[in-house]
């Protein structure tokens, strides 16, 4: 009875530990696939180093994770490996975001104009980004750094009622090499 309880017990360990081990590794691995997926698909619809505008979202809209029908989306999906880029912004009135993500997923930067940054509405947000040891060039804007060389870069905005400052703010968005 004791060999079998000890044996029993030894196989509990084994399912445990390489269920954490499992667990732990797919939570490592899994944003880095989900993010990889994700810009091949969309650098080869929408192209790289290009802002690509989509309006409108419905039940079918998946180029953004889980997207809200409330906001207007932009996204650029950059690659730094031939030097910089800059991202030009309008700022409407009403919630409006731009969101830098590393291939992990990782949200490394970001401006708005709620709370403590509202003073930005009305102005233009100027960003270069620039890869860890690149040098960024004489710019008037903010420098930001981005810790992987490829990313996706989100703008959104706010749809809900007269959204016609935020779509005229959208239209005016670019994404481009420096």
């Amino acid at each position: 009875m004791k060999t079998s309880a000890l044996s029993l017990l030894k196989w509990i360990a084994g399912i445990v530990v390489g269920a954490w081990l499992g667990q732990y590794l797919l939570a490592m691995a899994l944003p880095s696939l989900v993010m990889q997926t994700l810009y091949n698909v969309g650098s080869q619809d929408s192209g790289v180093n290009t802002l690509t505008t989509r309006l409108e979202t419905d039940a079918t809209s998946r180029q953004v994770v889980r997207p809200s029908p409330d906001l207007l989306y932009a996204i650029c999906f950059y690659d730094l490996s031939e030097g910089p880029i800059t991202v030009t912004a309008p700022v409407p009135a009403r919630y409006w975001s731009l969101q830098f993500y590393q291939m992990n997923t990782d949200n490394f930067a970001g401006i708005t104009n709620q709370r403590e940054q509202a003073y930005r509405i009305g102005s233009t947000a100027e960003v270069m980004l620039v890869s860890d040891g690149q040098n960024a060039p004489e710019f008037a804007g903010e420098v930001f750094t981005s810790p992987t060389t490829r990313g996706v870069m989100l703008l959104r905005a706010s749809a809900i009622g007269d959204s016609l400052e935020s779509r005229q703010a959208m239209a005016a968005s670019s994404c481009r090499p420096a």
